[in-house]
C-alpha cells in the first residue's frame, strides 16, 4: 500500500459512480492508481494510459487474489452492491504493477500449480458435465486462475483445452454471432408491434456507466440489420456480457402481461437456428451461457 497522500481521499461509493470517475481521469490523461476497498474485498486499478488497464483484485472471502485487464466491470459491479471507500492515488510510480505476491496472499497465490498439477489428471471431477472424453471440467479452476474468470458453460466442446467459454478471440465471428442474435431478438420484439431500436437503445443508455462500449453517443458499438461494428476491443466476456444484459432489459420492456410468456417463446425460437447454425462460436465466445437470460426461458 502507498504511504501516498491519495490525491483524492476517501470518496464514498455510496455516493460516488465509480466508473463516471474513472471515465473522467482517463479523459483528463491522469497517471496513478485507483484504490478500491469494500471490506473484504479490494481492487487496485492501474492508469497508465492504456485503453484496458490492469486491475489487481484481493478476495478475502475467498483468499484469491487476480491481476488482469478487463476486470473494470467486475469492480463497478461490486462498489455498486457494496458500501466502501475509493482513494485515488497519482504519479507513475502508483501506475506501476507489482507482482502477484503480497506476503498476506502468499498461501493461496501458491496453491494454483498444485492445481494446475492435478487439471490434467482426473477426468472423474466431470460428474456433472454431459459426457465428452478426456476433457477436464475448468469451472473451478477458471476462477483460481488470474487470466480469467470467465464461467464455463454446461456443455463442453472438443477443443475446450485450446478455448475455455469466453476466450475466443476472433473478433470477426463473434461480431457476426452477435448481429444475428441481436436480430434474432430485435424479429422477436418487432413482432409485438415494439420498436426494438428505441428500446435497445434505451438499454444500452441505462448500462452505459457500467459498459462503457454501449453507450450510443460514444459509437463505440454500432447495430444495423443484423450486422454489428466495433470500433474498440473490450475483454470477450466483458462485451458479451454487457450487450446480453442490454438485450435481456429489451425483452423484459416488451415481455409484461399476459403476453410474457407468447414473447419470451418468441425471442427463443427466433434465436434457435443461429444457435444450432453457430453452435460452436456460440460455446467458445461465452454466449450460450446468456442465451436462456435474455429470453427469459429456455432457449435450447
Amino acid at each position: 500500500m502507498s504511504s501516498k497522500t491519495p490525491f483524492l481521499q476517501n470518496l464514498d461509493t455510496t455516493f460516488v459512480n465509480l466508473w463516471s470517475l474513472l471515465r473522467k481521469l482517463t479523459a483528463q490523461g491522469f497517471i496513478g492508481r485507483v484504490h478500491v476497498d469494500l471490506g473484504d474485498y479490494s481492487a487496485d486499478i492501474y492508469l497508465n494510459g492504456s485503453n484496458t488497464p490492469l486491475v489487481r483484485e484481493i478476495d478475502r472471502a475467498t483468499n484469491s487474489e487476480t491481476l488482469e485487464e478487463g476486470a473494470l466491470h467486475r469492480v463497478v459491479l461490486r462498489t455498486r452492491e457494496s458500501a466502501g471507500l475509493i482513494n485515488v492515488f497519482s504519479g507513475a510510480d502508483e501506475a506501476t504493477v507489482q507482482p502477484l505476491a503480497a506476503p498476506s496472499q502468499s498461501p493461496p497465490v501458491q496453491e494454483p500449480p498444485a492445481q494446475a498439477e492435478s487439471f490434467a489428471a482426473p477426468p472423474v471431477k466431470n460428474s456433472d458435465e454431459p459426457p465428452a472424453p478426456a476433457v477436464v471440467n475448468e469451472g473451478p479452476n477458471v476462477e483460481q486462475r488470474p487470466v480469467t474468470v470467465d464461467q464455463p458453460s454446461a456443455s463442453v466442446i472438443s477443443d475446450e483445452g485450446v478455448y475455455r467459454a469466453g476466450s475466443f478471440q476472433d473478433w470477426p465471428a463473434i461480431l457476426a454471432a452477435s448481429g444475428e442474435l441481436i436480430a434474432a431478438v430485435e424479429r422477436g420484439v418487432n413482432a409485438t408491434g415494439q420498436d426494438f431500436s428505441s428500446l435497445f437503445h434505451a438499454a444500452r443508455l441505462e448500462l452505459a456507466d457500467d459498459y462503457v462500449f454501449l453507450d450510443p453517443f460514444a459509437q463505440t458499438l454500432q447495430y444495423a440489420n443484423g450486422i454489428v461494428t466495433l470500433k474498440t476491443e473490450p475483454a470477450v466476456s466483458v462485451f458479451v456480457t454487457g450487450l446480453s444484459e442490454a438485450l435481456r432489459r429489451t425483452v423484459n420492456a416488451v415481455a409484461v402481461g399476459d403476453r410474457a410468456r407468447r414473447v419470451r417463446e418468441r425471442v427463443a425460437l427466433e434465436m434457435l437456428p443461429v444457435v444450432r447454425t453457430r453452435t460452436d462460436l456460440i460455446e467458445r465466445s461465452g454466449w450460450r451461457a446468456q442465451l436462456d437470460r435474455i429470453a427469459g426461458t429456455a432457449v435450447m
